[in-house]
């Protein structure tokens, strides 16, 4: 498998704590990753090894057909398990897979896995964030993983509905990651082309946690009390050997994305198009790696700060609503990909106001009934019961303390100010050119508009996203810094929206 030295967990482990800072980073917990040609083949062993003893294997998996090689992968799994373990599924979602981590899938998930010698996950981002929730009790899990579609496979948090919002949720590493370009192969093209726009939000969010560590009262090394047990904690200082795991492979990203995309059509597939060709097991293998190194960083971190900033809330917004309405949604790689090009316009944007003495003006926070009043607005039209705003409002609110906590008299950005010509070396150093971005994209056959995605997003849609994703979590991020700097107005969003909309 092309890159399997990044998979050499034990070496990563010795590099992160030889690094300056180590010792303030979360333990790597994923067990082990098998990776390669045949690596199905050895599911048995792997599950055998780490199963109670007389334990049965549950197989946790939505009714979504898959293949592996040209075969059923269901009956695939089953034939290297049952070699040495009884073996049970267990089925949860809608009978079209569309699978969603609402408390209802959990409770059956919970439910049918009690008292399992081992879980193992077959199937999609979701499935395995269930999977990292409901495997308690010490019960070993193994993740297979079938497409690269995210990250999310190879990392300790679970992306989970909560009143309708999206809350990403400490949960646990899977004990051993199966990666097999064959099962890779056989996803659909598209899907395996949304993990290409998932990562390229590594050129955005990192710049975000960098800013969020150099604002005052934001990351702390540290839970947060008011969070509760179920919120991850609060996002930790910025670490830059944890940034560069993924981002010094960036140079890579815009090549690997021609290789998956070639012979590909943006948007092929869709009303009658020609199907994609598929790619290689090569940069299929690749883009796997890169993906496992992106789930690592951000569990490492203790927090999915490294790879999700603005880019992400605006996805999950789009995602939300796509929920509310009961319409269907494009792949989350994918959106993220387009979300990726706005928050990079919206980087470009920000420093072009900083250059012109954004920074020299005195920001004050909002007022908290202000804001309670915007973003019940806000949501009203896809949150008829008010409870969607009301979670982003009590995680917002949570933002609003950690700014004022500082109790600097020039404001929160007085800190950022003082030191702006450092905070603005590294920051170059971690951004790209939109143009850049939305070029891996296209190299890829991924959509670079809203309006193009598979599943299209209109215009207004999408400036609600935009204009709202600083109010849908606590992390501070570039649209934060937007408002605070008073650029955030409707004509500025239009302005980083322009390209990226019809």
């Amino acid at each position: 498998m092309p890159g399997a030295g990044w998979l050499d967990l034990d070496g990563l482990r010795r590099e992160l704590a030889s690094a300056p800072g180590g010792s303030r980073l979360r333990p790597l917990g994923l067990g082990r990753v098998v990776s390669g040609a045949g690596a199905l083949g050895g599911l048995a062993d792997v599950a055998a090894g780490l199963g109670r003893p007389g334990g049965e294997v549950v197989v946790l998996a939505t009714a979504t057909p898959m293949s592996a090689g040209g075969r059923d992968l269901r009956a695939a799994v089953e034939e290297a398990l049952a070699t040495r373990c009884a073996v049970r599924w267990v089925t949860v979602g809608p009978g079209d897979g569309a699978v969603h981590a609402d408390e209802p899938t959990l409770a059956a998930a919970a439910s049918g896995t009690a008292g399992a010698g081992c879980v193992v996950t077959v199937g999609s981002g979701t499935i395995t964030d269930i999977g990292k929730v409901t495997a308690g009790d010490g019960t070993p899990l193994v993740a297979v993983q079938t497409a690269t579609s995210v990250n999310g496979y190879a990392d300790p948090f679970s992306v989970l509905l909560r009143h309708g919002v999206k809350r990403t949720t400490a949960s646990r590493w899977p004990d051993a990651l199966i990666i097999d370009p064959a099962v890779l192969l056989d996803a659909p093209p598209d899907l395996n082309r949304a993990g290409v726009g998932d990562l390229m939000a590594m050129f955005t969010s990192n710049a975000d946690w960098y800013l969020a560590s150099a604002v005052p009262g934001r990351a702390r090394p540290g839970p947060d009390p008011g969070d509760g047990p179920s919120r991850p904690p609060g996002d930790p200082p910025y670490h830059p050997a944890v940034a560069r795991l993924v981002r010094a492979r960036g140079p890579r990203l815009p090549e690997l994305a021609a290789g998956l995309g070639a012979g590909a059509v943006p948007g092929a597939g869709r009303g009658g198009g020609p199907a994609p060709v598929r790619p290689g097991p090569g940069p299929l293998a690749e883009l796997a790696g890169l993906l496992t190194l992106s789930g690592i960083a951000m569990g490492v971190a203790g927090s999915t700060a490294p790879a999700s900033g603005m880019e992400h809330a605006v996805s999950h917004l789009l995602e939300m609503a796509a929920t509310a309405r009961g319409q269907p949604g494009s792949f989350h790689g994918t959106q993220v990909g387009v979300a990726s090009i706005v928050a990079a316009r919206t980087w470009a944007h920000v420093l072009r106001r900083v250059a012109d003495g954004g920074l020299d003006r005195a920001a004050r926070l909002p007022d908290p009934d202000a804001v309670r009043g915007r973003i019940t607005g806000a949501f009203a039209a896809v949150d008829p019961d008010g409870a969607m705003a009301a979670e982003c409002f009590a995680d917002y609110a949570r933002k609003l303390r950690r700014l004022g906590s500082g109790g600097d008299p020039g404001g929160p950005l007085a800190a950022l100010r003082a030191s702006w010509p450092t905070h603005h070396e590294v920051l170059d150093g971690l951004l790209i050119e939109p143009a850049a971005l939305a070029g891996g994209l296209r190299a890829a056959g991924l959509p670079t508009r809203f309006c193009d995605l598979p599943e299209p997003v209109d215009d207004e849609t999408a400036r609600w996203a935009v204009a709202n994703c600083a109010l849908q979590r606590q992390r501070f991020g570039v649209a934060d810094l937007a408002m605070l700097l008073g650029a955030w107005d409707d004509a500025d969003v239009d302005e980083v929206l322009a390209g990226v909309i019809s």
